[in-house]
């Protein structure tokens, strides 16, 4: 791109290919040190009170151009109110992972549903996505280490098979677990906070 060679000629085109597969390799390479520390143990986990209702809520309105610019109607349900023990940090990491993967691997014009409540008398979370499903025998791959559903994740949305590895790890951390499955007209993540200590 320097030396002006071939179709390099072009370097605003090629240096912004160039700066896309940079950052990719930046967040995957994040992604893999954070899932190095927490499984060593080095990342510690705060204990302390958290909002879930209003962190689901901040995150939403972090994801608000995302949904936007592919037209994604977002329909929220939170209770007020819903408190669990942990580290806001690393929740927000964890859902925003679910949050993007809602609207990354759906179509245009899909309803992305968030509900925050009190589901078995635990609280919980569940983010859904609609117009797309995921096979089957798929289902129980999914939180492996650098999975990808090729039917909706595919190399070109950038996605590294470690996001929702990464989030599985932090729920159980926090005492919850994290549950995917097909609904009628998509795809449903529940999260279940089964085993806090009182808040």
């Amino acid at each position: 791109m320097i030396d002006g060679v071939d179709v390099y000629r072009d370097r605003d085109k090629y240096l912004l290919r160039s700066l896309a597969v940079t950052e990719r390799m930046e967040h995957l390479i994040q992604e893999m040190l954070s899932i190095s520390h927490m499984e060593s143990g080095k990342e510690s986990v705060r204990m302390e009170p958290v909002d879930l209702s209003g962190l689901l809520a901040r995150q939403l309105d972090g994801y608000r151009e995302l949904l936007e610019q592919r037209r994604q109607m977002p329909a929220v349900s939170l209770a007020p109110g819903i408190t669990v023990t942990g580290d806001a940090a690393l929740l927000k990491k964890a859902v925003g992972n679910l949050l993007s993967n809602a609207s990354l691997h759906s179509p245009e014009g899909a309803r992305i549903r968030v509900w925050c409540g009190r589901l078995e008398e635990a609280p919980a979370f569940s983010v859904e996505n609609t117009g797309a499903h995921i096979r089957e025998e798929a289902l129980a791959h999914l939180f492996e280490a650098f999975y990808r559903e090729e039917s909706s994740r595919s190399r070109s949305m950038g996605g590294s098979g470690l996001g929702l590895y990464l989030a599985q790890i932090i729920f159980k951390r926090h005492g919850a677990r994290c549950m995917i499955e097909n609904t009628d007209d998509g795809v449903k993540a529940t999260v279940l906070f089964e085993c806090q200590p009182p808040v």
